[in-house]
């Protein structure tokens, strides 16, 4: 069969029309399977690139993972058709999953930090800064020097074309500083966010659920901090869990309505839980069953149980109480964290754990 030229632009403008969810995420394959199949290899890289970059801001961000390897698969084989942008943004967002994915080995992981790095430095204009935002994150759950050293060429590298959105910026400057316990400079540098001077996509929702795990973590809340875990809360639940991919927002919620209100958290997990079903996606499952097991060992004694999805690992065809909930989401939460640490090589995951 003779290759057909694709009109690129005008579908992925067709793809921007579908509200973002699972539609969106079946468009892209339909897409893309139209480009293999017509044999346009330009634009198979096209519909790969934009759909590893939009997904994980409303789906379960892993499975772009196989699209990515496609993308670098027709790079490698054309690379006369290769966008030096779409390489490094692809480059960019395979590389995040080392963040959600412990089944991908460390020098697995290092693997594609080094193809981020490479494909930085030929776009430049704040690329390689975006770089080393991301190691930043990275290499805390596993090397606070070298965290630390990412974390200041991050903040020396110039902004640019590629850098992320100055929100997200200041976001991740206030996660590093939180989690190297710099809690005062953490609560400045937030300002800008929770006065909304600095918004987007993922902010202020990550900020807030920062700082609810933060409180959270220190176990005793007098009265001025409970007030401030029900606003956070509130603000949380309305506007940062959305989708699949809030879903570590969402379990922020319910570890903090274990304080709050357990009987409006449990009621929640009828939802959490079809959200959670099916995900590849570690990290937020951690999240969300460490705060669900939270939520449920302070709803035991409610009198509350709930039916799980017909499709769920949960389901035994009866009502579950609270108790017996509790016991299975603590399970899977010390499953994930164990499988954190050992790809990492720290206890991480174990002491936060601990802390809930």
């Amino acid at each position: 069969m003779a290759s057909q030229k694709l009109d690129t632009s005008a579908i992925i403008d067709k793809i921007y029309d579908i509200p973002a969810g699972p539609q969106r995420t079946a468009a892209y394959r339909k897409a893309i399977q139209l480009a293999d199949e017509a044999k346009d290899f330009s634009a198979g890289m096209k519909f790969r690139a934009s759909m590893a970059f939009f997904t994980p801001f409303y789906d379960d961000s892993p499975i772009i993972l196989p699209v990515c390897a496609e993308f670098f698969a027709l790079v490698e084989e054309y690379p006369e058709l290769s966008d030096a942008a779409d390489c490094f943004y692809t480059a960019l967002k395979a590389a995040a999953l080392t963040l959600s994915l412990p089944q991908l080995e460390l020098s697995i992981c290092e693997k594609m930090l080094a193809r981020v790095e490479e494909a930085a430095h030929i776009v430049s204009q704040g690329a390689v800064r975006r770089f080393h935002m991301l190691c930043r994150e990275f290499y805390t759950y596993i090397d606070p020097v070298l965290a630390k050293e990412h974390y200041t060429a991050f903040c020396k590298e110039p902004r640019g074309e590629y850098s992320d959105c100055t929100a997200c910026e200041q976001n991740a400057k206030v996660w590093y500083n939180m989690k190297s316990g710099n809690f005062r400079l953490a609560r400045e540098m937030a300002n800008p966010i929770f006065s909304g001077k600095k918004v987007c996509h993922d902010v202020p929702w990550q900020t807030y659920a920062l700082f609810l795990e933060y409180y959270l973590d220190k176990k005793e809340l007098d009265s001025e901090l409970s007030t401030e875990v029900k606003r956070l809360q509130s603000k949380l639940l309305k506007g940062g869990c959305r989708d699949k991919s809030d879903l570590a927002n969402l379990g922020t919620v319910l570890r903090a309505m274990a304080y709050t209100n357990p009987r409006k958290g449990f009621n929640l997990l009828p939802h959490a839980l079809q959200l959670s079903n099916g995900m590849w996606n570690q990290y937020g499952l951690y999240y969300f069953y460490k705060g669900a097991w939270c939520c449920c060992r302070a709803a035991d004694g409610l009198g509350l149980s709930l039916m799980p999805p017909q499709d769920h690992p949960l389901q035994q065809n009866k009502q579950l109480d609270a108790a017996t909930l509790a016991e299975w989401f603590h399970s899977q939460a010390v499953k994930i964290a164990e499988q954190f640490d050992q790809r990492n090589g720290t206890d991480y995951y174990k002491k936060d754990l601990a802390l809930a």
